[in-house]
C-alpha cells in the first residue's frame, strides 16, 4: 500500500471486489466508495495513520473535519457523548440517507477526524454498495469509515468512478465502482449542538423536510460562513473547476453575456441545467467536469430556482464561482 505513484485498483460491484475493498480498509489503505451523494475517499476512521493518508492524498488542509460513516444509528450513538433529541429525531427520520449530523464527540473519536474540535460529523449512507462495505468492515474492522469526496481539495466532486480515477488514480489504493451517484451533491449537514439546530450545508434533505421532522423545534438556515470550518464544504471557494465560473439568474442574461464573449473572442461553455432540479443536482458535477474538459476560459451557468434542492445546487455553484 505504500509508495507513490501507484496504480489504483478498479474494483467492480461484486462480492469478491467488495471483500478486497474491505481488506484494503482493514490494512489502513484508501478506497474510493460510491454513495448516493458523491464518491467518498474511504479510510478507517479510527486509525490516525489511515486518516492522515486522506489528508495527504487530497492535499486537504490539516484540521479540516471529516465525516464518519457508519452502518446504523446505534453505531452512530457510540461516537457521540450527547446524541440528543434533535439528532435522534433526524437520524431516525432520514437515515440511511444524505444527511450528516454534527454532534458532541465521544472519546472514541480521534482528533484527526475533528481537527481537535469537540464535535463530530456522522452519517449513515443509503448506497447499497457502501452499506455492504460498512457491514463487512464492522465484522472485520472498526466499522467506521471517514470518507470526504474523492477528489483533490476544493475541486469538483466526483459522481462516477471514472471521475475518481482521473483525479486520484495514482494517489489511492482502489476505487469501487458503484455507478453514477443518484443524488449527485454532498449531504445536508445539520448542527445538532446548538439551539435551535442550524443547517451548515444544504443538500437533498431540504430545510423544509428538516423543519417538518423537527416540529415545533424548527431549524434556521446557516448564514454565509467565512471563518474556520465547523464542518466539511463550508469553505467559500469549493467545488471549483479550472475555468472561471459565471452565474446567471435567467437565460436572457446568460445569452447576452455569451454574445459579448463571442464578440471579445472569449472561449466559453454554457451549462443551462435542467428544469427537473433533482436531475440537475444529479448531473451538476458531470456537467461542470465535461465543460471544464473543453478548456474554456469561462463556464456560464444558469442558476436553478431557489426552491427545495435548488438551494443546494445554488450553494455549490456560488462556491464554484468564488475566487480561488
Amino acid at each position: 500500500m505504500s509508495g507513490t505513484p501507484r496504480r489504483c485498483l478498479e474494483l467492480q460491484n461484486s462480492s469478491t471486489h467488495i471483500a478486497k475493498a474491505v481488506e484494503i480498509l482493514c490494512e489502513g489503505g484508501l478506497v474510493a466508495l460510491p454513495s448516493e451523494t458523491v464518491y467518498g475517499l474511504g479510510a478507517d476512521a479510527t486509525s490516525e495513520v489511515a486518516v492522515r493518508k486522506i489528508f495527504a492524498a487530497k492535499q486537504r488542509p490539516a484540521g479540516h473535519p471529516l465525516i464518519i460513516h457508519v452502518a446504523d444509528i446505534e453505531t452512530a450513538r457510540t461516537f457521540s457523548n450527547d446524541f440528543n433529541e434533535v439528532a435522534e429525531t433526524l437520524g431516525s427520520t432520514f437515515w440511511p440517507g444524505p444527511l450528516t449530523l454534527l454532534v458532541k464527540r465521544s472519546t472514541k473519536v480521534i482528533d484527526e477526524i475533528t481537527g481537535g474540535r469537540e464535535t463530530v460529523a456522522l452519517r449513515v449512507p443509503a448506497h447499497k454498495t457502501f452499506r455492504t462495505v460498512l457491514t463487512a468492515f464492522s465484522q472485520n474492522g472498526s466499522g467506521a469509515i471517514a470518507a470526504p469526496s474523492a477528489n483533490l481539495y476544493g475541486s469538483v466532486s466526483p459522481t462516477t468512478a471514472q471521475h475518481v480515477l482521473s483525479d486520484m488514480g495514482n494517489l489511492i489504493d482502489a476505487v469501487l465502482d458503484g455507478g453514477h451517484c443518484v443524488v449527485g451533491i454532498e449531504s445536508t449537514i445539520v448542527d445538532c449542538t446548538v439551539d435551535p439546530p442550524v443547517i451548515l450545508r444544504q443538500g437533498a434533505v431540504t430545510l423544509e423536510l428538516i423543519n417538518a421532522a423537527l416540529k415545533p423545534i424548527g431549524v434556521a438556515a446557516a448564514e454565509e460562513f467565512n471563518g474556520d470550518s465547523r464542518a466539511p464544504g463550508m469553505k467559500i471557494s469549493h467545488y471549483a473547476p479550472r475555468a472561471v465560473v459565471k452565474l446567471f439568474e435567467n437565460m436572457e442574461s446568460l445569452s447576452t453575456y455569451a454574445k459579448q464573449c463571442d464578440v471579445s473572442a472569449i472561449p466559453y461553455v454554457s451549462i443551462t441545467g435542467n428544469a427537473d432540479r433533482d436531475l440537475y443536482a444529479r448531473e451538476l458535477y458531470s456537467l461542470i467536469r465535461d465543460a471544464d474538459g473543453l478548456h474554456p476560459q469561462e463556464i456560464l451557468v444558469l442558476l436553478p430556482e431557489s426552491i427545495d434542492i435548488g438551494v443546494a445546487i445554488r450553494d455549490r455553484l456560488f462556491k464554484a464561482a468564488a475566487p480561488h
